[in-house]
């Protein structure tokens, strides 16, 4: 039977669903408890790549734990509200502007978000089902519900009873296209070019003296209300032509010589202190100059130079900073300090208002030539310069952000930093860096977050404002609200509804109106760690679990989910959200660059499954990277992972006709009663399969699962390429206890490679054991429904592993021999001779030979510490003695060509090393600066395992008696191969007649109980002439110089 991904998976699913699997498998587990959190993926379309893998990663680690029997909490999750369903709906009613929705009807925009998120909550709900991935996705937890805004309303609540939620007006990073604002978080840095510009700002009341300061936003220039200087470092005042330029000493030279001449005169120096408090005018004084007159009434510093250690320096610019406290949180934090107040008029798409003269209508950014051509015609600017930098971008809709000065909400936690830093140590973080480095670093630069957003899909704000004495209430659940609100409260939570319900003030008891905000998605899934547990509804979980066991999720969420479940869990409880965490890395091209639609590169999940089947594709994914790493997806990889599927299937197809035809019960043996039967082989394969188990289980309790696919490929692959074919002959014994140690130690073998298979491919490891379960005469309905396998120690044998290793390398060294000489393995060889100083092997060589003479086919095989056969030459290797100059190369060469070899060899054997004297100064030269060559004379050829350090020498000679086993092995697997033409099943009998030569006929047939034995025959005759009937077969064949007919009887002719 052929391996078909599809048909396999189909079946598996059909069973699972029917007999239930997924709920038996946690119906059983009523061990520890274990709270896996689900960090939910946004329903704004299908699933990708990265969603698979990750999904895939938390499913192995989900079906190791309930193999433990730990009693796990696997609630799906998804995130449902925000910008990501929005935009798609934007996309979808083509809308260009919020006010295009508001006019299409909030409550029908609202309807569209939530028919959309939940479409596409279906959808990928089927596609991690047809993963494999066991979830609960029937009770997933969804933020549109109620019960899920109350429990992330409770935040609120204990943010403001904190005193750790107040209102602020702040230069915030916006999005002009979504019209919101944006929090650190939602920020994406892309390296851009931007043409930066050189801008001369007249210093007031000093004819021709200009501060000169550096932008890279000239948009930003109508906001400047500032200059910063570093008070420690040193300025010049320059005369340059006619004027008279200051700015940083350590700039000046490169500026003035790109722009200007290098002829120019330091007329001044002096510490940026003592530009402080100095007066300038702005470049748009006559454009904007009203505006600037009324800032400058209530502050005084308005156009002055400011001081500022922390945001100037020299490695870049002027070391003069254009200063606009409305464009910037760095500007606006000097700004606060020096009152200086954020100024910045930009209404929510970025436009200049009517109040800015000649630029009203100008777009942010977009129209950064205009403002540089403004300048230009003032004759303000002294040059321009392109120049690479990282600017942010919009998280959800990719376009640049810009600044804007706006009265948002936050979370106060910027005094929380070394708590959370500290709490942060004690979680355990796979890779320990992400952690350590990458989590404490954010930590460390954590800023207040801004929760509030100005969009309509999300959930509302729970903050109602008092219209008649501006007092805020805040509401901290559904039930709060119905006993607060004024009239009923609606069964949909969302706006428009939630915008119609009023409270009582408690202060002057007059009406209060809810803000129209929405939170910051992110706000959602900071909540989960508790909403999961539909917290604080239901206290009996969150007693019981809280806070959850582990996480995982990739990189990108170091600032976003990992960031906001900690803030959300130290506001609410004074503790972390999570205990442990795995963090992986991106899904990128095979060169590792981003996949994108312009490169053609994007890969799909359901693309793969559909051609190599869901348990490649996790096969692959769980092992292609390292935690914390990129994978770079590679089609050839992906392949590899399925034909190594394949190879596993067809071993279990073959195993399971071996016990057919030999009728044996696994079930009914056990490993006390085979050991006594067991040879090194069967010793060594037990061992390894034990020895894969205790591995697997250390690694999945290091949380390090992207090893154990690798781990369990090797030993599958083991018993197919290794094992197996060492054994073959020892299956077609007729006797029943050399067939039966080798099936046992197959069957025992693949069941413990299925249960460590199963976490990771989950189908075909489900579909080989049902295939096998009469044979193995198990009780467990499902390979998914086993105890996690412990290893048998009493099993693990090290030295047989060892042994086994040993042979195969040596037997390899054989073939490798037979390659180079034209000799067939079913040719035999006289004699091998294995040289080597392997204790091992001294002590044990019996236990080998066999292993050895029987798959490489030779006749004699023999164990030696030396053999004078082999010719031994050494020398120095040139290319290795780059380290050393050319003169003392020479001399190297020149000292080792005058020592003998038998000398330089006895050195390198004692003490690794040749030690000589070059003029007077001792070298040490190891075995990788020498060339080792061997040989021996004919009949007789040589190999050598520089891993092993052994050799083998092969006895080349050939007589008449190994021809003649030559030439029936090569017959025997003719008839075999005739078999296969036929189908026929290894248990059917034939009637075999060959035509030979006469001198190969009288070989054969002093060999009729093999033959017969061989090929299935019940009558076997050999003769020169044709068969005196048809048959009902025949085939003509070739070996060497003889020519042969097989004739093959299906009804006991001949």
């Amino acid at each position: 039977m052929r391996y078909s991904p599809a048909d396999v998976e189909k079946d598996v699913q059909s069973f699972w669903d029917k007999s239930q699997v997924y709920q038996k498998s946690k119906a059983r587990s009523k061990g520890r408890r274990f709270y896996f959190l689900d960090g939910p993926p946004y329903t704004s379309g299908k699933v990708h790549i990265g969603t698979a893998w990750n999904k895939s990663l938390k499913d192995t680690f989900l079906r190791y734990k309930r193999m433990k029997g730990f009693d796990v909490w696997d609630r799906a999750g998804y995130d449902m509200h925000g910008l990501p369903v929005e935009n798609k709906v934007f996309e979808k009613l083509a809308f260009k502007s919020k006010e295009e929705a508001v006019s299409y009807g909030t409550e029908k925009f609202i309807k569209e978000c939530r028919d959309f998120a939940l479409k596409n909550l279906k959808e990928m709900n089927s596609d991690f089902h047809q993963l494999g991935v066991w979830m609960d996705f029937d009770n997933a937890y969804m933020p549109i519900t109620n019960d899920f805004i109350s429990g992330t309303w409770y935040l609120i609540k204990k943010a403001d009873e904190k005193k750790r939620l107040y209102k602020g007006k702040k230069t915030m990073q916006w999005c002009s296209h979504c019209a919101t604002a944006l929090a650190k978080h939602e920020l994406e840095y892309r390296n851009v070019t931007d043409n930066s510009i050189f801008v001369k700002f007249p210093v007031k009341g000093e004819k021709n003296s200009f501060l000169l300061i550096w932008t890279t936003t000239p948009w930003t220039i109508p906001f400047n209300l500032g200059i910063m200087a570093n008070p420690e470092l040193e300025y010049v005042k320059a005369k340059v032509g006619d004027e008279h330029w200051i700015l940083a000493k350590g700039l000046a030279n490169m500026v003035i010589s790109v722009f200007s001449s290098p002829d120019y005169e330091i007329e001044e120096s002096f510490t940026g202190d003592k530009l402080e408090g100095l007066e300038y005018l702005h470049p748009f004084e006559n454009e904007l100059g009203a505006a600037y007159s009324e800032l400058k009434k209530s502050h005084p510093k308005v156009h002055t130079v400011v001081m500022s250690t922390e945001f100037v320096d020299l490695s870049a610019g002027s070391g003069l900073v254009h200063m606009a406290p409305g464009c910037g949180p760095e500007d606006y934090e000097v700004g606060r300090r020096n009152n200086i107040p954020a100024f910045n008029n930009l209404d929510e798409y970025g436009v200049f208002p009517d109040e800015a003269g000649p630029f009203s209508g100008l777009v942010a950014r977009k129209d950064d030539n205009a403002f540089v051509e403004a300048l230009e015609k003032s004759g303000a600017i002294i040059g321009a310069q392109e120049v690479e930098h990282d600017y942010p971008f919009c998280w959800r809709c990719h376009n640049p952000v810009i600044f804007r000065t706006t009265e948002q909400w936050f979370f106060k936690v910027e005094d929380l930093k070394e708590k959370m830093r500290d709490f942060n140590r004690s979680i355990h973080w796979m890779p320990d860096w992400a952690g350590a480095k990458w989590f404490d670093s954010w930590l460390e630069n954590l800023r207040d977050n801004s929760i509030t957003r100005q969009r309509f899909w999300g959930t509302p704000v729970p903050i109602w404002e008092c219209e008649n004495c501006g007092s805020y209430h805040v509401i901290g659940s559904l039930k709060e609200l119905e006993d607060k609100a004024i009239g009923e409260v609606p069964k949909d939570l969302h706006k428009p509804w939630i915008d119609e319900v009023k409270i009582k003030c408690a202060k002057c008891q007059k009406q209060a109106s809810r803000i129209p905000d929405v939170l910051d998605v992110w706000v959602d899934s900071g909540t989960v760690s508790w909403n999961c547990l539909d917290f604080p509804g239901n206290e009996e979980n969150f007693k019981k679990l809280f806070p959850p066991d582990f996480i995982l999720e990739g990189k990108d969420q170091i600032r976003g989910w990992f960031n906001l479940l900690m803030v959300s869990g130290i506001i609410a409880f004074d503790k972390p959200s999570f205990k442990s965490v795995y963090m992986h890395g991106f899904v990128q091209g095979t060169e590792g660059e981003k996949m994108s639609k312009s490169l053609g590169n994007v890969i799909t999940p359901q693309e793969i499954v559909s051609k190599y089947g869901a348990d490649a594709l996790r096969f692959y994914m769980i092992g292609a990277a390292n935690p914390g790493l990129d994978l770079n997806f590679s089609t050839e990889e992906l392949e590899n992972k399925f034909r190594s599927l394949n190879v596993l299937w067809n071993l279990h197809s073959f195993l399971l006709e071996s016990c057919r035809l030999a009728k044996f019960n696994f079930s009914a043996k056990n490993p006390g009663e085979m050991l006594p039967t067991l040879k090194l082989e069967d010793r060594a394969m037990l061992s390894k399969a034990n020895t894969a188990l205790r591995k697997a289980g250390d690694l999945m309790e290091k949380m390090q699962a992207e090893i154990i696919p690798g781990l369990v490929e090797e030993l599958f692959l083991g018993i197919s390429r290794d094992y197996v074919q060492v054994v073959r002959e020892r299956l077609q014994s007729d006797n029943p206890e050399e067939r039966d140690a080798v099936l046992f130690t197959m069957c025992y073998s693949l069941l413990c490679a299925l249960k460590l298979l199963s976490i990771i491919a989950p189908f075909i490891s489900e579909k080989t054991y049902q295939n096998l379960k009469p044979i193995l005469g198990t009780s467990e309905e499902s390979i998914h429904l086993f105890n996690w396998p412990e290893p048998d120690e009493s099993l693990v044998d090290e030295k047989s592993e060892r042994l086994f290793s040993l042979s195969q390398e040596i037997i390899s060294l054989v073939l490798n021999v037979r390659d180079k000489v034209g000799r067939g393995i079913r040719w035999p060889l006289k004699s091998v001779t294995v040289v080597s100083e392997e204790p091992l092997l001294a002590e044990n060589n019996e236990s080998i030979k066999s292993l050895i003479s029987s798959y490489a086919n030779i006749k004699e095989v023999y164990f030696v510490k030396e053999d004078r056969r082999i010719k031994r030459s050494v020398r120095i290797n040139p290319e290795e003695l780059c380290e050393f100059d050319e003169a003392t190369q020479a001399k190297i060469i020149a000292s080792v060509s005058t020592t003998s070899k038998e000398s330089i060899l006895a050195h390198l054997k004692a003490s690794k090393a040749l030690e000589i004297t070059i003029d007077g100064s001792k070298k040490s030269l190891d075995a990788s600066k020498f060339i080792f060559e061997s040989s021996v004379d004919e009949p007789f050829s040589l190999a050598q395992s520089l891993s092993e350090g052994l050799f083998v020498i092969v006895d080349k000679s050939v007589t008449e008696q190994l021809e003649n086993e030559g030439y029936l092995r090569e017959i025997i697997r003719r008839v075999q191969n005739s078999r296969k033409e036929l189908r026929l099943t290894k248990d059917r009998k034939i009637s075999l007649y060959i035509k030979a030569p006469k001198q190969l006929a009288k070989h054969l047939n002093s060999s009729l109980d093999e033959l017969s034995r061989k090929t299935g025959s019940n009558k076997v005759k050999i003769t020169d002439v044709d068969p005196l009937k048809k048959i009902d077969y025949s085939k003509d064949y070739k070996v060497k110089d003889y020519h042969f007919k097989v004739f093959i009887g299906l009804n006991d002719e001949n």
